[in-house]
């Protein structure tokens, strides 16, 4: 698990307490563990909104920082920003968006093992979306777009976002919106869409792909996070929460997690296959437990038949 250095500029000692204590919540919870530092030592800094023109010194202004502004003020136009006060969640959440930009800008630390190559079917809308998170999209672009009958939906995997307006996001929400395939575009987001992750699209238009796994994935295979999905998108729900604790420990196989998870079929397949499309799956074909458990059958039969030849010179069948 890697660590990452948080520092704080400008807030009080009873917010940044309490952010420490929401870090430790956190832990366990994310591929990243976060610890506090001073501001020059820090990856990242969290940074009050009232003292953010001077509180950033020259050296200070590379770092990626979330401001922190009051929820009862409009939110600032900021990459990154947490309402005060925050909950664990909206912590959570504005981390994991740091993660990524932190991921997307030095590619020498990212996790490139990956589902191996396979034919993709184009045809399909999540088909499409997983080729433009994947880099496998042809022509390849900064931006993707796709219409629908509730509104324009845009795409960029760069920054692990989509973009909507909220009647769009709406729709999503409440049921399944039919959109086509995404194409590579030139447009820049307009005003009043709202940024969204990526892998809550994934898992919102990745329903229908829930009584199987995606066409491209091996059931012999084995599966593992490559780092945890967007909270907002999981809606605290318990299995989800647990598939995800599962799954960024090791690598498991669908008959290991069939049987830790306990859910049902549906949730998984969907479950997988969202984390697949959004480009947080690892999965490796692995054929290794079904040859232990040929060995083991082998192997009990021979002590059965064991057994069974002492018990007939003894008498005793």
């Amino acid at each position: 698990m890697r660590t990452q250095r948080l520092g704080f500029v400008g807030l009080g000692e009873d917010t940044v307490s309490a952010c420490l204590s929401m870090l430790k919540i956190i832990d366990g919870r994310s591929p990243v563990q976060w610890r506090q530092s001073s501001p020059e030592q820090a990856d990242v800094l969290m940074v009050s909104s009232e003292h953010h023109d001077h509180a950033c010194g020259d050296s200070l202004t590379h770092k990626p920082r979330i401001l922190v502004y009051p929820n009862s003020q409009k939110k600032p136009a900021s990459t990154f920003s947490l309402p005060h006060p925050f909950r664990v969640m909206q912590l959570l959440d504005v981390l994991e968006d740091v993660v990524h930009t932190l991921d997307a800008s030095d590619p020498g630390d990212a996790d490139t093992s990956h589902t191996e190559t396979a034919t993709v079917p184009t045809a399909d809308f999540c088909a499409s979306l997983y080729q433009a998170i994947n880099g496998q999209a042809q022509p390849q672009s900064e931006l993707y777009s796709s219409d629908s009958p509730e509104g324009r939906l845009l795409v960029r995997p760069g920054s692990h976002r989509f973009y909507a307006r909220p009647p769009l996001l709406h729709a999503l929400s409440a049921g399944d919106v039919s959109f086509a395939p995404l194409t590579a575009c030139n447009e820049t987001v307009s005003e009043g869409m709202v940024p969204r992750p990526l892998f809550e699209l994934a898992w919102l238009t990745g329903g229908k792909h829930s009584h199987s796994l995606l066409p491209w994935l091996d059931e012999n295979s084995t599966f593992r996070l490559s780092r945890w999905p967007s909270a907002a998108a999981l809606n605290k729900s318990r299995q989800l929460l647990s598939l995800c604790a599962l799954m960024n420990r090791r690598a498991l196989s669908l008959r290991e997690l069939k049987s830790l998870a306990q859910c049902e079929d549906n949730l998984l397949y969907h479950f997988i296959n969202a984390c697949e499309i959004s480009g947080l799956l690892v999965s490796q074909r692995h054929t290794a437990p079904a040859l232990q458990l040929a060995h083991a059958g082998e192997d009990n039969r021979r002590f059965g038949s064991m057994i069974r030849g002492l018990r007939t010179r003894l008498g005793l069948s």
